[in-house]
This record gives structure tokens, sequence and C-alpha cells, in this order.
């Protein structure tokens, strides 16, 4: 689903794999936690985050980095759930905000979350990936 998740957004789409989530999700020293949604007992949905520190509120906060729903399962409360489920894991670990991404383009998804009572931001995601991160570290 992660790997769904990034072909809709353009992204490398065969970056996330089984090791990938062996390592980063499940092993001693995990990146990352993630909840599952089933409806019919299949899988259908899933949320991946993780705790971070935020400056802008002088505290830790978790950081919701996929939330995912296949398109047959939208519509039905899914993506909800999964959001109502990471909110709570922020509350039972005393943190003070749950934040997350989202595209420009995405309008469905923003209206979804502005529904939920999100505040979205004007702010912008800027990264340096492999090769520019690789030659700006290089630089004397």
């Amino acid at each position: 689903m992660a790997n769904a998740l990034n072909r809709t957004e353009a992204t490398r789409p065969t970056a996330f794999t089984a090791a990938a989530v062996r390592r980063d999700g499940l092993g001693r020293r995990r990146a990352f936690s993630a909840l599952v949604a089933e409806l019919d007992r299949r899988i259908v949905g899933y949320a991946a985050f993780a705790t971070t520190y935020n400056t802008d509120i002088a505290a830790r906060e978790l950081w919701m980095h996929d939330l995912y729903v296949i398109p047959r399962a939208r519509s039905r409360g899914v993506g909800r759930a999964l959001v109502r489920a990471v909110a709570r894991e922020a509350m039972r670990r005393g943190l003070r905000r749950l934040g997350w991404g989202v595209r420009g383009t995405n309008a469905g998804a923003m209206r979804f979350y502005r529904r939920l009572g999100a505040h979205i931001s004007q702010t912008r995601s800027v990264a340096l990936l492999a090769g520019p991160l690789a030659r700006l570290a290089a630089r004397p």
C-alpha cells in the first residue's frame, strides 16, 4: 500500500520493501509505527507515524508520514478511523500535536482533513534527496 501511495504522489513506487518494513518498522531501532485498518477481514488502509520534535510549539509531536486507504474502501469511514486511532496514540504518549503533510493538488484529501477539523497551512515541504544531499554534504 505504501508503494501504491507513492505511485499516486509520483514518487519512487517501489522504494518501500518488505525488508524496509522489517528493518525500520519492526526492528529494535524502529523508525516508525503503523496501524492498519480492516474491512471484511482484509487490510484496506494504513497510517504510518513517528514521534518527532516541533520547535514551533517546543514539544514533541506525532508526525503521520502516511495515510492511505485503497480506492474501493474510501468513503466508508476507514480514513477517519485511522486518523482517530493515530490521534489516540498521540494522546496516549502525552504529545501535544499530530501533524502530517498533504499535496496542494490533492483537493479531496484537503476536504477530508478540514472535515476532521485540521488546520492546513501554506508551509511547503523541502527536501534534499540522494545526489543533492551527498553533494552538499561533501562541500568544504
